[in-house]
Formats: C-alpha cells, sequence, structure tokens
C-alpha cells in the first residue's frame, strides 16, 4: 500500500512505486470501477491491466465535481491526470481545509473528472485474481 496524501503539490500521482512495483497508470492500466460509498465517505477507483490492478481510495472524500459522459470508448477509462492541488475558498487559494482535507484532481481521456476534498488517499496494487 501506498499513501499518496501528501505528495507535492501539482506533482503527478499516476506513476510511481508500489511495495516496489512499478506502476503508470495513464499507460498501463484502465479504470474499470468508479465506486462511491456514502455511509463511510470512501471513493474507490479500480484500475487493471493483464497481470495486476491498482485501487485508489479518497477516505473521508467531498466530491465537488462529478462529470462522466455515458458514451464509452476504449480510451475512456484510461487516466489523464491525477493530482493534489489547490482550491478557493473566500477568494484565496488554500492547500488544505480546516478539517485537515486535501483536494484532488483526476481527469480521464473523453472529457470524464472527478474534483474532490479527502482526509487520506492510498494506493494499493495486487495480483488479479488474488
Amino acid at each position: 500500500m501506498k499513501d499518496v496524501t501528501h505528495t507535492p503539490l501539482f506533482e503527478s500521482i499516476m506513476v510511481g512505486e508500489i511495495d516496489g512495483q512499478p506502476y503508470d497508470l495513464h499507460n498501463d492500466f484502465q479504470c474499470i470501477k468508479i465506486q462511491l460509498d456514502p455511509t463511510d465517505k470512501k471513493l474507490q477507483l479500480r484500475f487493471t491491466n493483464d497481470d495486476f490492478k491498482i485501487i485508489i481510495e479518497f477516505h473521508q472524500a467531498t466530491i465537488t465535481n462529478f462529470t462522466i459522459h455515458p458514451e464509452k470508448t476504449s480510451d475512456s477509462g484510461t487516466l489523464d491526470q491525477f493530482y493534489r492541488g489547490r482550491f478557493k475558498y473566500n477568494n484565496n487559494l488554500h492547500e488544505m481545509t480546516a478539517q485537515g482535507k486535501y483536494y484532488y484532481y483526476l481527469s480521464l481521456l473523453e472529457k470524464d473528472a472527478i474534483e474532490l476534498f479527502a482526509k487520506s488517499v492510498t494506493l494499493s496494487l495486487s495480483r488479479l485474481n488474488s
């Protein structure tokens, strides 16, 4: 498991290592599922390739923008951007809310996008069918 909660501002979270295993969410994985658990306030995105699955979990999530186009193409599950950014509040840019939540931006090809606040963000990697 990899905690990416405190990734530096605007640094891409799409490429890196999880437990010594390199990953590239843009080139090597497709998003196959997006699920929100309103009770636990957890947003989960599931990505797969031929061998592995990666699950991104946003804990204590509050979604501020959710744009999904129902027409799907072969590229529509490709993650294009994923980073921690700033948000505007009272005409000022902030990195963190008073409740300790950070702001994250995700976009997939075909103009699908999610923006949200989250207290923590983790990535877990495992073999398919495990």
